[in-house]
């Protein structure tokens, strides 16, 4: 008797040395536990078994995962109970908790705490025995004796396999820093051109994530928001009538939800929303995505990978838009540099100075380039032509109208003074104009003659502000011409007038740059205001009084940026 309990004895220590070494030969967790049951069920001969592993979710204490089962119902593992525990180590069904809905289906009657050290592992439970005996005291000590023996090797396998885990994160957070470290040198590289930014967002989102489906709504550099960027083909719900939410994070869409604006995107397919803020808080720009492919729903790594990237490719389009604009500024910067060498070429570098008279001229360009001309010729000793002209329009093309004028005026004035017409001059000149210029081009033209010998001054006023003569304590206003230059062609003819320059007499030439420059207020410095002030101060000479407008006009606009050119001729007869 002694020899047969001997000799088992020793096969239980043989199977628990064996036990060991195969449990502690591999450190996959699926491995072990089945190994764990399929020792014991073998050795018991019971036909159901769970092992239950504890869950690292420190809120339910009483939370377990069935991470093995031999003989029960289809789907028990990987399924989630909760078992509200007895004290002891070992105990059997005939328990006062409840049990879980699992258990009682599959039977299972006993049930054995794993435990390394102080901290609980999981819970083995058995089915009955094929017999329908009982476990024996003895049973009972060789299943604990092997759950003690598997203890340490659950627990390093559950450490590695957290290990694993993590590494498998880490791997999978470096990969996706690498790519939007790529993806951003990409957008660098590319930034000039806002389709290949489209396209490799495009080619991002379907790689990673299988998602076909992008709208990117925005407010960058508008008032309101427009269509950023999307996939081309897509059609765009109408969301322009629609109150935009405040939102603060993103958002998973689906049919069921309130926000009206939100929800015309999710009953069009989309699945997800992700704000987009400047200065960490102003909302910008909206990106909506759609399903994957494969119709998994998004998870937190996903959505955190996909923040990252939206918040890149936003930024290189806004980039792309930005400097699109810097690129446009440059070459209207470049034409407006353009006109104002042309303006200034066509100025005269030197203002002759006639026996008896002096001449005042200033021209101020503006910062958006007008059409001001003015121009002083001497054509004999005695004979001077007096131009002032203001241009429609700004930039380039003014300024090469300005242009066609000057040599228009300089050309009659080459032929013989004697001959020379100033009423069928000015006509020609708008018939030359009205023929090759657009309709909505036209000119204020103001000329005339002055001859030093006879005091004399013959003009036409073709549309531009009258010019004034300071005459005593009277004013003449010289507006007596016609219609602007370039406005209408046929059978219209002009009128000239002539007036006699007395000795101190002060001749105004002016463009609207002068009476219209503003204040902060709004409010127009006026032809009243520089009438009375060269009344004040016609005893200067022209270039004293030039400065005195020209001074008074900057003090009243408190020295705000010009937005019209300013041109100013005075003419005094001295004797």
């Amino acid at each position: 008797m002694n020899d047969i309990h001997s000799k088992a004895k020793q096969l239980e220590l043989n199977t628990l040395i064996e036990f060991s070494n195969l449990i502690n030969s591999n450190l996959d967790l699926n491995f072990i536990l089945n190994n764990i049951l399929l020792t014991l069920m073998g050795r018991m001969l019971i036909s159901k078994s769970l092992l239950l592993i504890k869950t690292p979710n420190l809120e339910k204490k009483n939370e377990f995962i069935i991470k093995a089962s031999k003989g029960t119902t289809d789907g028990t593992n990987g399924s989630i109970v909760e078992f509200d525990l007895p004290t002891e180590s070992f105990f059997t069904d005939d328990i006062e908790q409840p049990k879980p809905q699992i258990i009682i289906d599959n039977n299972i009657k006993y049930f054995f705490k794993i435990y390394f050290q102080n901290k609980l592992l999981g819970i083995l439970g058995l089915g009955e025995k094929i017999n329908k005996q009982p476990l024996s005291k003895r049973e009972i000590i060789f299943i604990e004796t092997i759950l003690n023996i598997s203890s340490t090797t659950i627990e390093n396998t559950l450490k590695f396999e957290e290990i694993k885990k993590l590494n498998l994160e880490l791997s999978n957070k470096i990969n996706k820093l690498n790519s939007l470290f790529e993806l951003s040198k990409e957008f660098n590289t590319n930034f000039l051109d806002k389709s290949k930014i489209i396209n490799l967002l495009s080619y991002t989102l379907l790689g990673n994530f299988g998602i076909k489906d992008l709208i990117i709504i925005s407010k960058y550099r508008a008032d309101d928001y427009y269509i950023l960027s999307k996939t081309p083909g897509l059609k765009v719900p109408d969301f322009k009538n629609y109150r935009i939410p405040e939102l603060k994070k993103y958002q998973i869409l689906n049919k069921n939800i309130e926000d009206k604006f939100l929800k015309i995107f999710a009953d069009s397919g989309f699945e997800l929303v992700i704000p987009i803020f400047s200065n960490d808080t102003n909302l910008e720009s909206i990106v909506f995505l759609g399903k994957k492919l494969n119709s998994t729903p998004y998870n937190e790594d996903d959505i955190s990978f996909l923040e990252a990237i939206m918040n890149l490719s936003v930024i290189a389009l806004e980039n792309s838009i930005l400097f699109k604009d810097s690129i446009e500024k440059e070459i209207l910067e470049n034409q407006l540099k353009i006109a104002r060498d042309i303006q200034k070429a066509l100025l005269p570098k030197e203002i002759p100075q006639p026996e008896g008279y002096a001449i005042f001229a200033s021209n101020i360009p503006a910062l958006q380039i007008g059409g001001d001309y003015f121009d002083i010729l001497k054509l004999t000793d005695n004979l001077f032509a007096i131009a002032i002209a203001d241009v429609s329009g700004k930039g380039t093309p003014a300024a090469l109208l300005m242009a066609n004028l000057q040599s228009l005026v300089r050309s009659y004035l080459r032929t013989d003074i004697e001959k020379f017409n100033l009423i069928k001059a000015t006509e020609k000149i708008n018939s030359l104009i009205c023929e090759n210029t657009e309709s909505d081009k036209f000119i204020t033209f103001f000329w005339g003659i002055l001859d030093t010998k006879n005091h004399t001054f013959k003009y036409i006023n073709a549309g531009h502000n009258p010019t004034m003569v300071f005459s005593e304590n009277k004013i003449i206003e010289l507006a007596k011409g016609g219609l602007m230059v370039g406005v209408y062609d046929i059978g219209f003819e002009y009128e000239q007038d002539e007036l006699k320059i007395n000795p101190n007499d002060i001749i105004l030439f002016y463009t609207d740059g002068i009476t219209e420059s503003q204040n902060d207020k709004g409010e127009e410095y006026g032809l009243n205001r520089l009438k009375e002030l060269v009344k004040k101060n016609k005893d200067k000479l022209p270039s004293e009084l030039g400065d005195t407008i020209l001074n008074d006009v900057k003090s009243f606009t408190n020295n705000s940026p010009l937005f019209d050119d300013q041109t100013l001729i005075i003419i005094k007869r001295l004797i």
